[in-house]
């Protein structure tokens, strides 16, 4: 499965990437941070209330965990 993760670098969304990764997902992770390169990183500003049309582009899932 394809899986886009927001909040990927929290509490949980550390702990469930590498969870997912060695299940076999690919993730794509939205961060705030500048997206390092070849992380499957994309840039994300949660306070624009939209998600990067290239970061949608062939998910099997979405798993929310930003927030504040």
């Amino acid at each position: 499965m394809h899986i886009l993760v927001t909040g990927a670098s929290g509490l949980v969304g550390s702990a469930l990437v590498p969870f997912l990764t060695t299940g076999g997902h690919a993730v794509t992770r939205l961060v705030r941070a500048v997206p390092r390169p070849g992380q499957g990183e994309l840039p994300w500003d949660p306070a624009a209330r939209s998600i990067p049309v290239p970061a949608m582009e062939g998910l099997d899932a979405v798993i929310h965990l930003a927030g504040e």
